[in-house]
């Protein structure tokens, strides 16, 4: 009987090792973001790590910056889920800062959920959603765009990213030097950050 040849092993080995060393790099592309909350009457920052309290008729504001041109899809949801509202879905340039228009939180009271992806990779699942949601707006047309962005969640959550650091964010897309404060994502290539306000 012959023996094993052991260099067989050595290279099976060195590739079993490669393909793990490169899968998590393939999602790591040295990417990172800014994204801050802010009250739009006060222009002041608002922490959303946990669940906002607020009170209806509030508004608030939306700020992301993308250190490279990246994918962003912004969604609202109401309370009762029978509302879904795309804030944005687009490609945004690199450094550039996107402010959404200010929102109101409305009847009925309840979790308003804000669901804020951004990924360097166009989602296009998600866009053929969001066209079609926009096409016609009904109950399953909703209901398809929200597992959609359940989907890219749980995916996303797989994968571990750096710890989120509070940062100054530039605000010259508005024609100001003003700088707001901002949470600053890093070491992933896809995100899902939901924001929820409980009013």
């Amino acid at each position: 009987m012959n023996k094993p040849d052991v260099r067989y092993f050595v290279c099976a080995a060195l590739f079993i090792c490669l393909v793990a060393v490169q899968a998590p790099a393939q999602q790591d592309k040295s990417f990172n973001w800014i994204m801050s909350l802010q009250n739009a009457k006060t222009g002041e920052a608002v922490a959303f790590s946990a669940p906002i309290q607020s009170m209806t008729g509030e508004q608030f504001r939306l700020a992301i910056q993308p250190s490279a041109a990246s994918y962003i899809y912004v969604i609202a949801e109401s309370p009762n889920g029978n509302d879904v509202a795309v804030l944005f879905a687009g490609l945004w340039k690199s450094g550039e800062t996107w402010y959404s228009d200010n929102f109101e939180l409305t009847a009925p009271r309840g979790t308003e959920s804000l669901f804020v992806i951004v990924s360097m990779d166009e989602q296009k699942t998600l866009a053929q959603r969001i066209n079609t949601l926009q096409r016609n707006n009904g109950s399953s047309q909703r209901r398809a765009l929200m597992n959609e962005v359940y989907r890219i969640r749980s995916d996303a959550s797989k994968f571990k990213e750096a710890p989120e650091k509070p940062v100054l964010m530039g605000g010259s897309a508005r024609g100001s030097e003003e700088h707001d404060q901002g949470v600053e994502f890093s070491g992933l290539a896809t995100y899902v950050k939901t924001i929820s306000i409980e009013h």
